[in-house]
């Protein structure tokens, strides 16, 4: 499996923190980010392979901040997996429209981020083939 540079934007330090660990245990490189005043920042100055993004922070609403930023042809190409507690269809609908995963934070969270990053890294390879 190839590794990824992945963005991850999470406003809670722990999560953050335990989702960056679980992907390190897989071979990526993790960016942590805890607003979305400088997901643009890192945006710019980085090549990412993959965004994974809370939906609710203090900063803003990460789908209309991803709505936003995907306008840019670079940014729209990244595999994008929205990581919420947030569980109504509406919520999915929107993720969906953004060609964006979406997991709910539960339990399993954490186990079902590792596959999802697991699938995104063969889709990578299978395109670079």
């Amino acid at each position: 499996m190839s590794e990824l540079n992945i963005l991850l934007i999470d406003d809670d330090v722990d999560f953050a923190d335990a989702a960056a660990m679980s992907l390190r245990s897989l071979g990526h490189n993790i960016t942590v980010t805890h607003n979305w005043l400088s997901v643009m920042l890192k945006l710019k100055d980085g090549n990412f392979d993959a965004i994974v993004a809370d939906i609710q922070t203090p900063t803003g609403n990460g789908l209309t901040a991803m709505g936003f930023l995907s306008q840019d042809p670079k940014i729209s190409q990244i595999p994008k997996v929205f990581v919420s507690g947030l569980n109504d269809p509406e919520t999915i609908q929107s993720c969906q429209s953004l060609n964006a995963m979406y997991l709910h934070k539960s339990a399993t969270v954490f186990n079902e981020l590792c596959a999802t990053i697991t699938y995104i890294a063969a889709q990578r390879e299978l395109a670079l083939a």
